[in-house]
């Protein structure tokens, strides 16, 4: 782990319970967890009330879905983050309200942001021209699977997509999560929370690949995506992978040095994907119009 993560982790574990869950959890359990991620984000974050015109034809927005592995996160519990992020990028951040296991199906969430996606356009049809879309771990997840849906429906496409520590798919081992180890995601999170989306008495190892199919995006199927910038702790795209770095790192950009960076260049990058008639309202006078103005991935001075 890095020096910064490190520190940031140490911290933390001084002041919070590891975010956890059993194998089985009680009701109360997941409870708990939701109270302690919005209470110690709540307090990383300060907000404030700028609030700005979503319906204004002429403001970009970004689309956010939230991470939490399905089983928690919400408004209160980013929304200091979504309202730095507001200011930062002079831009309005809608966030998805999303519903949770084990109320809800996996099934019914994924169905719930195509809904989301389908009432903005009906809102106005040509509201992609101005729309960024932004998530973080299972949030990222969604947001690929709501870009696999678009394509096929022949439904039109954000400018771009923002995607930190996204979790591709859920049929990971604890090989490919041996690097999670900080307070926001271990393993044994990341296993139980995907349990709880299957429910007590599914096994994923036990599912057939129909039924994996109606839960996982598709594998390698990403023609018609719009640009994407994904970062990760291990269309066009670019990868800024941040080894050593805290799940969902970027996020934590006031502690890391190195998620200072990546929300620097997320900024150039989001100033050069959308239309040049939308730059404007942005007041980003001082970017350069210019993709080889973002530092080259993995390197931040």
């Amino acid at each position: 782990m890095d020096p910064d993560s490190h520190t940031l982790h140490e911290l933390l574990s001084l002041y919070y319970p590891k975010l956890d869950l059993s194998e089985y959890p009680t009701d109360q359990e997941i409870e708990t967890l939701r109270y302690e991620t919005k209470y110690f984000r709540r307090l990383l974050y300060k907000k404030n009330n700028q609030i700005h015109n979503w319906e204004n034809s002429s403001q970009p927005f970004i689309l956010y879905f939230q991470g939490g592995g399905f089983v928690f996160g919400d408004i209160d519990t980013y929304s200091g983050f979504e309202c730095h992020l507001s200011k930062y990028q002079n831009m309005l951040i809608v966030h998805v309200e999303l519903r949770h296991v084990p109320e809800y199906s996996l099934e019914e969430i994924i169905q719930n942001v195509i809904q989301v996606y389908q009432f903005l356009l009906n809102v106005d049809f040509n509201i992609h021209q101005r729309l960024i879309g932004m998530g973080d771990s299972s949030g990222g997840m969604l947001w690929i699977y709501l870009l696999q849906w678009i394509v096929s429906n022949n439904k039109p496409v954000s400018q771009g997509v923002v995607l930190h520590s996204p979790w591709s798919h859920l049929d990971f081992t604890e090989e490919n999560l041996y690097d999670y180890r900080d307070n926001i995601l271990s393993v044994q999170l990341a296993f139980n929370s995907r349990q709880v989306a299957l429910g007590k008495t599914t096994y994923w190892f036990e599912l057939t690949d129909e039924q994996v199919n109606k839960i996982n995006p598709k594998r390698n199927a990403f023609e018609g995506f719009p640009p994407l910038y994904i970062t990760a702790a291990d269309g066009q795209v670019i990868l800024d992978e941040g080894k050593g770095l805290m799940h969902t790192y970027p996020l934590f950009h006031m502690w890391i040095f190195k998620g200072k960076c990546i929300r620097q260049n997320v900024r150039k990058w989001i100033h050069v994907t959308l239309p040049i008639h939308m730059r404007s309202t942005l007041n980003m006078a001082e970017i350069e119009t210019n993709l080889q103005n973002i530092r080259e991935p993995g390197l931040c001075t």
